[in-house]
């Protein structure tokens, strides 16, 4: 379950060419949420 959630975070950063507002939006979580997600899974 964690490597599809870290995956759909990569790709919805990928569909919004890295914005990280507009991603936390498109997955329906907020973006405080979005930044502890992706320093959680070590996302770049």
């Amino acid at each position: 379950l964690k490597e599809i959630e870290r995956e759909a975070i990569i790709e919805a950063l990928r569909l919004t060419g890295g914005n990280r507002r507009a991603a936390a939006r498109m997955l329906g979580i907020g973006k405080t949420t979005l930044y502890e997600k992706i320093k959680k899974y070590r996302i770049e």
